[in-house]
């Protein structure tokens, strides 16, 4: 009976064999470190750091019971403060260890390739992901005073359909929408980062180098008070996460049909 059973689970993979999504690999990168914690809103409320390792393991969590492997990145150490030490630990944050001092350093893979934060992009490609997003969020000086496109930056070559992926999530999820976040109709768009010169897109560029698509959310704004408000709660927070899971899911998706 034993040796009928295995025949047939032998059949059954034959005929069915398992999904490809199994073997995709999802890099989602927290931007900065506690130690230099990015954009950070006037009142010192919100930082765009602390901000990820809260919600950024709800991303990994919706990646993977779509079927898709994932992973969560920091280029630093961990963090030692709580709560933000456990969401680490909870969401199984690979520390990467580099100090996070700002400096630009080359690429290991792509040497002419030279960017801050390129620790991250090497990981990427020595785990040869099928994508990376490295989650932000944005400012400008000060407290805005009216309400400013949201943005979705991708690699040059192969981002863009990633990007636009993640820009019509916010767009049609989030952004001025039924339980979202108000942001006076102007939207999110999409823009290239690429350039020759060494400066902060080169761990883009690298990526683009080893056919890797990725892009960074830059769609909500820390000195938005509406927006700042909307990131400082729960709910919020597990929204925006939603979106970005929705974002590379459907492009994940897209992509296996084509």
């Amino acid at each position: 009976m034993k040796r009928i059973l295995h025949i047939l689970l032998l059949c059954s993979l034959l005929l069915h064999p398992a999904s490809s999504a199994a073997a995709d690999l999802v890099i989602l990168d927290i931007g900065h470190s506690m130690q230099s914690r990015g954009a950070t809103s006037p009142d010192g409320k919100l930082s765009e750091c602390a901000f990820w390792y809260k919600h950024a393991g709800e991303v990994k969590q919706m990646i993977e019971a779509a079927g898709y492997r994932c992973i969560v990145c920091n280029r630093s150490a961990a963090p030692t403060r709580e709560p933000y030490a456990s969401y680490a630990k909870k969401a199984g944050v690979v520390q990467l260890n580099k100090s996070d001092t700002g400096l630009r350093y080359p690429s290991k893979y792509f040497p002419s390739r030279i960017g801050a934060g390129m620790v991250s992009a090497d990981f990427a490609i020595s785990q040869k992901a099928t994508c990376v997003v490295f989650l932000h969020l944005n400012s400008t000086e000060g407290w805005l005073r009216y309400p400013v496109a949201g943005l979705i930056i991708h690699s040059r070559v192969h981002g863009k359909a990633l990007g636009e992926s993640l820009r019509r999530a916010f767009s049609e999820e989030l952004l001025d929408r039924p339980g979202g976040v108000p942001n006076g109709g102007k939207g999110c768009r999409t823009i290239i980062r690429y350039r020759k010169e060494e400066t902060a897109s080169g761990w883009l560029n690298a990526l683009d180098d080893a056919g890797i698509p990725s892009a960074v959310t830059e769609a909500l704004y820390v000195n938005n008070r509406a927006h700042a408000a909307f990131l400082l709660t729960d709910a919020g927070g597990k929204k925006v996460a939603q979106t970005v899971a929705h974002g590379i899911i459907n492009w994940l998706k897209n992509r296996e049909k084509q």
